[in-house]
C-alpha cells in the first residue's frame, strides 16, 4: 500500500483554493454611507500597514534604501529574517540545503560584501554557513534570529558617512523591538505554531511570548522564542568535475592500468566476468575473460578517456535543531531631553543530525580490492573537450557508503546600552556601546564502508535533474555482505579503514563605542551630523587533525574490521527520494549505530591535534581588527524652481589595524581610507521624486585568505604556499540615479539605475621573495628541516640575495569589475476594485563588464510578486519569488552554474470571532509549494552537480494578545 503525504497531491488545488478564498472574501458587500452610496473603507493594518510604513520610509529617505516593517510588532512578513528581505529589489537569498533562507546578498555580490549591523552597531555570528560548505568570511547567518525579536529591517544601497563601513554592496540594520512601540501600559503577545515538512513527515513546534510595559518614564520588554525544527533533505551530489579511467589487469600478481593508459586514471574497469554479469548473460561464467570493447561498446581510447563524475552519490540527511532566543529591552526617560536604553539578545541553538550517502560512482575502485567495474552498453556525448558518459551499466559494483553524525552548538550574546540627550533644541548627542559574543562548535565523525556487490544502472538522460543511479542489491538492510574494508586485497588490512575525524570551532567577539552628534533643529534635513566610532572585531577559528585517530580506534577496538557488522543498522529512511521529481534509485541506505560505535572506541577520549585547516579545507587562525573612524555630514534642504531639493554630503575617515596569527606565524597590517558620499533627492512634484547618489565604500578582505599558514611544497626552500596578511580591501565607486512616483499614500512605482566600479579582487599568484623577507609573510624561517638548512647554507645563508623562495598566495589584482543594474518596484493597492486588495512587485536586472580574470560569480537577475488581500478579520498573501541561475565559479576547471529557482509561498490568517479581547488569530502558511530544488550543474543543464529537494513546509499557528 502506497503511503500518502498530506497536501502532497493537492498543491495546485491548495494554491487555487487560496486564490478563490481571497476572491470570495473580497467580494463581500461593500460598506455604504448614510445615503446608501458605496463608501471606500481602507484600514491600514497588518501587511498593508507594513507596506505603508515601508512606503513612507522610502518617500522620506534621501538616498536609495528600502525598509521592511513588522506587520504587527513581533511578527515579520515571513518566518525568516533573510526571507523577509527577499521582496526588496536587488536582495538575493542564499539558502541552506534544507531550503531555509540563511544569508542575503545585495546587488549581485556575495553575502560577505553586505554589512549587517544590529541597532546600528557591529555584530558577528560565529556559525559557518551551510552544512555542505564552510565560510570563514564576513557573512552573517540570519537563521539564528527569530523574527519576533525585531521591529524593522532596513537595507541601504547607497553609503552615507555615518554608516559603519564594510559593505561594498549594501548596509542592513536590524532594529530590535522596544516597549514604547507597543503602546503605554502592559501588553502580552503569544503564539504557538506547528510546521509540517513534507520530507520529514513530522511536526516542528514553535512558541513565542512577549511581555511589555511602558509609561512616560519607563519601558521594559521581554520576548522569548523556543523552537524545535525537525529537518530532512534528500539529494544528489557530485564532488568534482568529470575525470577518466583505465582498463586494469593483473600482471605478476599485481593489478594496475594496462600499458599506455593516460589521464587521471581515477576509475578502473575490468574484462573479467563478475557474478552478477554471468547471472544475467547465458553461457557466461564468473571469471571468464571478456572482450571489454564489445561489452562496453567503446574503443580502447574511449575507455581510457571517457569522463565520469569523480564521485556521484545519493544522500539523505535529517535531524533536529533546538533553539531558544530571547530579547530583553529597557528604556528610561528621566526627563524630556534624555533617553537611556539597554537591549540584550541571547540566542542558542543545538543541532544534531545524521547524514548517509551511497556513492555508486567513485574514484579509486581498484581491481586488487575487487572493486573494478565491468562496463556494458556505455553511451557517451562529445562536449568538445572529450567524451562524457550519458548512460551505462556497471557490473561488479560495490557501493561505497558513508555516514556522518553532526553535533553542532551555536551561541550568541549581544549587550547594547545607548544614551540620547537633547542638550538644547539644536544639539543632540547619541552614545552607544556594544558587545557581542558568539561561539560555534561542530563535531562530525565520518565512517565509510562497502555494501554488497551488484549492478549499477546510471543515466543522465532520464528527464530528471537527478541522474538514475539504481542498484540491483538491497542497500537498506544490514547483512554479512557489508564490510569496513574493501575486497580480498584488503582483507586484514585495517590500515585501509576509512574512519575520519572532523571537528572545528570558532569564537567571534565585537566591541564598539559610537558617539554621534547632531546640530540643527531638524539636522537630517538642515544641519550637521558628525561623530566617531571605535570598533574591535576578534575571530578565532580552530581546526583539528585526525592524525592518530585510526590507531586510537584500533587500540580500543582491535577487531573492529572483523566485527564491523555489529555497528550497522537498517536504513532509518526507507523512502529516500520520495520528494525528488522523476526520481529513480535507492529507497534507503544502511546506517551506523553511532552510540554503540562511539562508546566502543571511546570516541570522547580521543585528543586531536590542532591543525592549520578545518574540515572544509579552509585555513584557520586568529584575526583582530581595530577600526577607528570619524565622519562629518552636512544636510541641506533648499528650493529650486519652487521645488524642494535635499542633499547629504559626507566624508568618513577610517583606519584599520589587523593582527593575524596562526599556528605557523603572525603578521600585522594597517591602512586608512577616505570614503566620501553624496546623495540628493529633488521633488519634481509633490508625488514625483528624483534621486542621485555617489559614494566610495569598502569591504575588508576575507580573513581565511589572510592567515599566514605556510606549507612548504618542496623538500628544500624553493616553494611555499601561504596566506597574505597584506591583502587590501575591496573598494567600490558607486553611482545611483532613479526616482519614484507616489500615486497614493500606499502606492508608488520606482525605477533605479546603479553602477559599481569595484577593485581589489584576489587571485593566487607566485612571487619571488628573498628568504630573509619571508618573515613579512608570517613564515618562521628558523623552523627548517635538515635538507632546508643545508640548501640555505649552499645558497649563501639567510641574508644572501641568492636564496630565493617562490611564494604562492592570494594577491590583489589590478583588474576592475563594472556592475550595472536596474531595479524596479511597484506597490499597487487595488481598493478601487475591492477594498483591501493589492499587490507589490519588484525586479532587479544586473550585468557586469569585467577585466580578464576578475569575473564576479553569483550575479543573477531576480523578480518577485506578492498579491494580498485583507479586511478586519482575514488576510492572505501569495508570493512568487524567482531567481535566475548564475555563474558559480568552477570545480577543478569545469564551469559551475546554479539553476533558476522559483518559489511560491502562501500566508493566510483569520481573527476568530470569539474572545475578541484577546485578538485570537489562526494562521496558515505554506512555503515552497512547488518543491523547488536547490541545485547546481556543470557546463550544461544535463550534468547536475548538486541537487537538494527540501520539499514544501506547512505551518499552522494561533496567536493572541491582551
Amino acid at each position: 500500500m502506497k503511503k500518502t503525504i498530506p497536501f502532497k497531491l493537492s498543491k495546485k488545488g491548495l494554491l487555487l483554493l487560496s486564490i478563490a478564498a481571497a476572491s470570495a472574501v473580497a467580494q463581500e458587500t461593500p460598506q455604504t454611507n448614510s445615503n446608501g452610496d458605496p463608501e471606500e473603507v481602507i484600514e491600514v493594518k497588518g501587511y498593508r500597514g507594513s507596506l505603508l510604513n515601508s512606503t513612507n520610509a522610502k518617500r522620506d529617505s534621501n538616498g536609495f534604501s528600502d525598509e521592511v516593517f513588522a506587520d504587527d510588532i513581533g511578527k515579520m512578513p515571513s518566518l525568516n529574517l533573510a526571507e523577509s528581505l527577499a521582496r526588496i529589489p536587488g536582495v538575493k537569498i542564499n539558502r541552506e540545503v534544507s531550503g531555509e533562507g540563511q544569508q542575503i546578498s545585495v546587488r549581485g555580490l556575495g553575502p560577505g560584501f553586505t554589512k549587517i549591523v544590529l541597532n546600528g552597531n557591529s555584530m558577528s555570528v560565529a556559525s559557518t554557513g551551510s552544512l555542505d560548505a564552510g565560510n570563514s568570511d564576513r557573512q552573517v547567518d540570519l537563521d539564528l534570529f527569530p523574527t519576533e525579536l525585531f521591529s524593522s529591517l532596513s537595507v541601504a544601497k547607497t553609503a552615507t558617512a555615518n554608516q559603519i563601513e564594510g559593505g561594498v554592496s549594501g548596509y542592513v540594520n536590524m532594529r530590535t523591538a522596544r516597549a514604547s512601540e507597543m503602546g503605554e501600559g502592559q501588553h502580552v503577545r503569544f503564539s504557538l505554531d506547528g510546521a509540517y515538512k513534507e520530507t520529514q513527515g513530522d511536526v516542528s513546534p514553535k512558541a513565542a511570548f512577549t511581555y511589555s510595559y511602558s509609561n512616560d518614564k519607563f519601558g521594559a520588554l521581554f520576548t522569548i522564542v523556543g523552537k524545535q525544527a525537525k529537518t530532512r533533505v534528500d539529494g544528489f551530489e557530485q564532488d568534482a568535475n568529470f575525470q577518466n579511467g583505465c582498463v586494469a589487469e593483473w600482471t605478476e600478481g599485481t593489478a594496475g592500468c594496462v600499458a599506455g593508459s593516460t589521464g587521471w586514471n581515477n576509475f578502473q574497469y575490468t574484462n573479467i566476468a563478475t557474478a552478477d554479469y554471468a547471472a544475467s548473460h547465458s553461457g557466461v561464467n564468473a571469471g571468464d575473460m571478456l572482450d571489454i570493447n564489445q561489452v562496453s561498446g567503446l574503443s580502447d581510447a574511449q575507455l581510457d578517456n571517457m569522463g565520469m563524475p569523480r564521485i556521484a552519490r545519493m544522500m539523505t540527511m535529517g535531524g533536529t535543531k533546538d533553539s531558544v532566543s530571547a530579547l530583553l529591552s529597557f528604556e528610561y526617560k528621566p526627563n524630556e531631553d534624555m533617553d537611556l536604553a539597554l537591549d540584550v539578545i541571547k540566542a542558542d541553538s543545538d543541532y544534531k543530525a545524521e547524514r548517509t550517502e551511497a556513492m555508486l560512482i567513485y574514484r579509486n575502485n581498484y581491481l586488487q580490492y575487487d572493486l573494478a567495474w565491468l562496463p556494458e552498453n556505455i553511451q557517451t556525448v562529445d562536449r568538445g573537450d572529450g567524451e562524457r558518459i550519458v548512460s551505462g551499466t556497471f557490473y561488479g559494483a560495490r557501493p561505497w557508503v558513508g555516514t556522518r553524525q553532526y553535533d553542532e552548538e551555536l551561541s550568541f550574546l549581544s549587550i547594547m546600552p545607548s544614551f540620547s540627550w537633547y542638550v538644547s533644541d539644536d544639539f543632540k548627542v547619541d552614545i552607544s556601546a556594544s558587545r557581542t559574543e558568539s561561539d560555534f562548535d561542530r563535531n562530525e565523525p565520518y565512517v565509510l564502508y562497502f555494501g554488497p556487490q551488484g549492478t549499477v544502472n546510471f543515466a543522465y538522460d532520464n528527464g530528471s535533474i537527478v541522474p538514475t543511479m539504481d542498484f540491483s542489491g538491497d542497500l537498506s538492510t544490514a547483512s554479512n555482505d557489508w564490510s569496513l574494508v574493501a575486497g580480498p586485497g584488503a582483507e586484514g588490512d585495517v590500515q585501509s579503514m576509512d574512519l575520519r575525524f572532523a571537528r572545528g570551532s570558532r569564537q567571534n567577539k565585537t566591541t564598539g563605542l559610537h558617539a554621534d552628534f547632531a546640530w540643527g533643529a531638524d539636522p537630517t534635513r538642515n544641519g550637521i551630523l558628525f561623530g566617531f566610532a571605535s570598533d574591535k572585531m576578534e575571530s578565532n577559528s580552530q581546526g583539528y587533525s585526525g592524525t592518530g585517530y585510526g590507531d586510537y580506534i584500533l587500540a580500543n577496538q582491535p577487531n573492529i574490521a572483523s566485527n564491523f557488522g555489529q555497528y550497522l543498522v537498517d536504513a532509518k529512511v526507507t523512502d529516500l527520494g520520495k520528494n525528488i521529481d522523476g526520481y529513480q534509485g535507492l529507497n534507503g541506505i544502511v546506517g551506523l549505530d553511532w552510540d554503540k560505535f562511539k562508546n566502543d572506541i571511546n570516541y570522547d577520549g580521543f585528543e586531536p591535534e590542532p591543525s592549520t585547516g578545518n574540515q572544509f579545507g579552509g585555513s584557520v587562525g586568529n584575526i583582530v581588527e581595530k577600526v577607528t573612524a570619524v565622519y562629518f555630514e552636512i544636510n541641506t534642504e533648499t528650493e529650486i524652481v519652487g521645488r524642494t531639493l535635499r542633499t547629504n554630503s559626507g566624508l568618513r575617515y577610517v583606519d584599520t589595524q589587523q593582527d593575524i596569527s596562526t599556528l605557523n606565524g603572525s603578521a600585522s597590517t594597517d591602512y586608512s581610507r577616505l570614503l566620501p558620499s553624496f546623495s540628493a533627492v529633488y521633488d519634481v512634484t509633490d508625488d514625483v521624486k528624483l534621486r542621485a547618489s555617489a559614494s566610495r565604500s569598502l569591504t575588508r578582505a576575507n580573513p581565511s585568505k589572510m592567515y599566514p599558514n605556510t606549507n612548504w611544497t618542496s623538500a628544500g626552500i624553493e616553494t611555499i604556499d601561504t596566506g597574505n596578511p597584506a591583502l587590501a580591501p575591496f573598494e567600490a565607486t558607486n553611482f545611483d540615479f532613479g526616482g519614484e512616483y507616489y500615486f497614493s499614500d500606499l502606492g508608488y512605482v520606482g525605477l533605479n539605475f546603479y553602477q559599481k566600479d569595484i577593485v581589489g579582487f584576489t587571485r593566487t599568484e607566485s612571487t619571488l621573495v628573498q628568504f630573509a623577507d619571508l618573515v613579512d609573510w608570517g613564515v618562521d624561517i628558523t623552523d627548517l628541516s635538515s635538507i632546508q638548512e643545508e640548501q640555505l647554507a649552499n645558497c649563501g645563508g639567510v641574508n644572501s640575495d641568492q636564496c630565493i623562495t617562490n611564494v604562492s598566495a592570494a594577491v590583489n589584482i589590478k583588474g576592475m569589475v563594472k556592475l550595472t543594474g536596474i531595479e524596479a518596484i511597484w506597490v499597487q493597492p487595488l481598493d478601487f476594485i475591492v477594498p483591501g486588495l493589492g499587490f507589490n512587485a519588484s525586479a532587479n536586472k544586473i550585468s557586469q563588464d569585467a577585466d580578464e580574470g576578475t569575473q564576479i560569480t553569483g550575479i543573477s537577475d531576480s523578480h518577485n510578486l506578492t498579491v494580498y488581500y485583507e479586511n478586519d478579520a482575514f488576510q492572505t498573501r501569495i508570493t512568487y519569488y524567482h531567481q535566475d541561475g548564475a555563474d558559480s565559479g568552477d570545480i577543478w576547471g569545469t564551469p559551475l552554474f546554479s539553476r533558476d529557482r522559483s518559489q511560491v509561498d502562501i500566508s493566510a490568517s483569520y481573527v476568530l470571532p470569539v474572545a475578541t479581547d484577546y485578538d485570537l488569530t489562526v494562521s496558515f502558511d505554506a512555503y515552497n509549494l512547488t518543491n523547488e530544488p536547490i541545485s547546481t550543474y556543470l557546463e550544461n543543464d544535463s550534468q547536475t552537480f548538486r541537487a537538494y529537494f527540501p520539499g514544501a513546509t506547512y505551518n499552522v499557528g494561533i496567536s493572541g494578545k491582551f
